[in-house]
């Protein structure tokens, strides 16, 4: 993999030049940057991405305020790379439910965890808001603000020092604020990626909202 400091080095290069103007990097740049990381994504198929995305941009009177505006193009690409990992699974009525992938993934994650375990109820809490009719943004949301809190301790402790690690490279170019901003996203990421836990919300804007599970 590409070292960190070299990989967010371009990335600011390329960002800056999207810009037309010196780029300082943010809280939310550093997330993203961090997150693409970790997940192994190719500095190839980002720079494909703000080539597509300058294309959009050209279109604009505005200027996008930090790298998240890149997030679904680079997403799309990765996911093509990944041979669809995402592709909504067929209802057995052959009608795509609402719930599809992403929520069926969030239920087999519950379903593996021991039934005592505070995460197991947690997560099933989350399923049953959805089902009945809270939207996927704000049970997302609900995700993001309370997964870190009901992970189990050991998994805990051992994705807080593969984080560590992980950032220790980008450390040096943050304000504490910025560091402690990057470090509780890059745990939520981490977390996800350890359970499966794919983002509910972007999956359901794709699918009309009168749709039954």
């Amino acid at each position: 993999m590409t070292s960190a400091r070299r990989y967010a080095r371009e990335i600011e290069t390329r960002w800056a030049a999207l810009l037309e103007r010196p780029a300082v990097l943010g809280e939310r740049d550093w997330s993203v940057i961090c997150d693409w990381h970790a997940r192994g994504i190719p500095l190839p198929l980002i720079g494909e991405a703000f080539d597509q995305f300058s294309e959009t941009l050209r279109r604009r009177r505005t200027k996008p305020r930090n790298l998240s505006a890149l997030v679904p193009c680079v997403e799309d690409a990765w996911r093509t790379v990944c041979g669809g990992r995402y592709e909504p699974a067929e209802h057995p009525s052959g009608v795509r439910g609402r719930r599809g992938l992403p929520a069926a993934a969030w239920d087999r994650c519950a379903a593996a965890l021991a039934p005592d375990d505070p995460m197991r109820s947690w997560l099933r809490g989350l399923l049953e808001r959805l089902a009945k009719g809270e939207s996927a943004e704000r049970c997302e949301a609900a995700l993001e603000a309370g997964l870190l809190e009901h992970l189990p301790e050991p998994v805990r402790i051992d994705l807080e020092h593969a984080v560590a690690a992980d950032l220790s490279a980008f450390r040096g170019r943050m304000t504490r604020r910025t560091w402690e901003t990057t470090r509780r996203r890059a745990l939520i990421s981490a977390a996800r990626r350890r359970f499966g836990l794919p983002v509910l919300s972007e999956f359901a804007a794709s699918h009309p909202p009168d749709e039954t599970f």
